[in-house]
């Protein structure tokens, strides 16, 4: 276990952020000296992989835990991997064993122990339909835990990992996962068409090209552009609660979930009034997507809230709907 004080600590918005403790935990043996250390020190604690989905504080006055597990076991029916495997290069390694399921998200950004906690998903696959369970150690009262699929209580870009004492070292994922292909998704289907794509001769890795190919058309790479994805969640609302004094339904995009209930896409919602916000010098709406926020590297984390309370702001006084922020945002 290796102890740091007054350690930077990177994140893919590029704000500039120090942690009083920086650990790293390279082996199972090393957790009960981290929920020791955690015990007599009693600060607060963040578990870290990559960084690329939390707004850091400019400096957390606690521990910053960073988990280093690199394993990749495949069994008969599943593969265990180590959390701080790389999300991508894992999707890879599964389609390169014509593993099914994992094709779709290609090139999420992050680590693999990071992918439960708020069940990543894109173009129509969740990460919750992969996982068989999830082994975590608890750093309160030292105490491992395996949580099975439905012990995670998945839901929408959301877990019971979220905001707890779990720090994942190893998931194990399923490998008999049904041979079809979900192509359905509407940026999916407008690709295959404008580039002539034959679907009866798609291979695995093909389809990951493509999901790559379409993320890099809207989505800005973080170690290029500094930016921690979807800045907000697609709201769900009763649709005759959504104001339309300003904009018709025609003009946002909705899924009808039931009766009362939509979904509605918040990109469109932030493109509507976008040019109705205020600049701000060093956070900037992407201009590729507008869920996407970036700074220009020089960014605090209140530079970075400020300038999305301004959007949630504008979005409830327009469409009465209340974004929600889907990146953790670390309180000092």
């Amino acid at each position: 276990m290796k102890i740091l004080e007054n350690h930077p600590v990177e994140n893919s918005l590029q704000i500039n952020s120090i942690s009083k403790y920086y650990i790293e935990v390279e082996n199972k043996d090393d957790f009960h000296k981290l929920h020791n250390f955690i015990l007599k020190n009693n600060l607060p604690v963040l578990v870290v992989g990559e960084c690329t989905n939390i707004v850091m504080p400019d400096f957390f006055d606690g521990i910053v835990v960073r988990p280093l597990f690199n394993n990749l076991n495949i069994n008969k029916n599943y593969v265990s991997v180590g959390c701080s495997v790389s999300w991508h290069e894992f999707v890879l390694k599964m389609i390169d064993r014509s593993i099914y399921g994992f094709e779709n998200l290609s090139l999420i950004p992050g680590s693999v122990g990071a992918a439960p906690i708020q069940n990543i998903g894109a173009y129509g696959q969740d990460v919750s339909k992969l996982i068989k369970q999830v082994d975590c150690f608890n750093y309160e009262d030292g105490k491992y835990i395996t949580l099975s699929n439905k012990e995670c209580n998945f839901s929408y870009r959301n877990s019971i990992l979220k905001n707890n004492n779990l720090i994942i070292y190893n998931i194990d994922f399923h490998t008999n996962n049904k041979k079809i292909f979900n192509l359905e998704y509407q940026s999916i289907d407008k690709y295959i068409n404008a580039n002539n794509v034959d679907v009866n001769n798609l291979s695995l890795k093909e389809i990951s090209n493509i999901i790559c190919d379409i993320r890099n058309l809207v989505l800005p790479d973080p170690k290029k552009v500094p930016n921690v994805g979807s800045f907000f969640k697609n709201s769900i609302v009763k649709k005759d609660e959504i104001n339309t004094t300003y904009f018709k339904y025609d003009d946002l995009v909705l899924w009808q979930l039931d009766d009362q209930y939509v979904k509605v896409g918040s990109a469109r919602l932030i493109e509507l009034i976008k040019n109705d916000i205020n600049t701000n010098s060093s956070v900037f709406i992407y201009k590729n997507h507008s869920l996407i926020l970036i700074t220009d590297s020089n960014a605090s984390q209140a530079d970075v809230l400020k300038f999305a309370n301004t959007i949630k702001q504008k979005v409830f006084n327009t469409f009465n709907i209340l974004l929600e922020v889907e990146p953790m945002v670390v309180a000092s």
